[in-house]
């Protein structure tokens, strides 16, 4: 499996966040909601199974990692009939840019949703001008 996701930029500020290549083996890419706010960026993760335990988020060189691993839920004395829904783990990487304090990101994880918030460095929140 071999894909690449672009974000389309808006202007320089948003070059704050950008997908990156992704080639996992065999693991799925998490769907991911990217939302701006005023003073930081969201990030929603789905992946479905995967438990707080089992996930993790690095930022290395710039390049902020998320993982997910899915336990097999194997049961004593059952077989598996029919499978509709795939089950796996999960991968995907995005480029952190120099708008984003890389140093103060929270992460929570809640019914298999991953929430990043990366908060914007002070150079490139909005500030209010004072009118006189």
């Amino acid at each position: 499996m071999n894909e690449e996701q672009k974000v389309t930029k808006r202007d320089d500020r948003s070059e704050a966040l950008q997908t990156q290549t992704v080639e996992p083996e065999t693991a799925f890419i998490p769907q991911v909601d990217i939302i701006e706010k005023q003073d930081c960026i969201r990030i929603l993760a789905d992946m479905p199974g995967v438990t707080r335990e089992n996930v993790d988020a690095t930022l290395e060189e710039g390049v902020l990692t998320i993982t997910g691993k899915v336990s097999p839920s194997d049961e004593d004395g059952m077989s598996l009939q029919t499978a509709e829904y795939e089950s796996g783990d999960f991968y995907r990487c995005f480029a952190v840019g120099e708008g984003l304090d890389t140093e103060g990101i929270e992460a929570t994880m809640q019914d298999g949703v991953l929430n990043l918030c990366i908060p914007k460095s002070e150079q490139y929140k909005p500030k209010q001008i004072e009118i006189k």
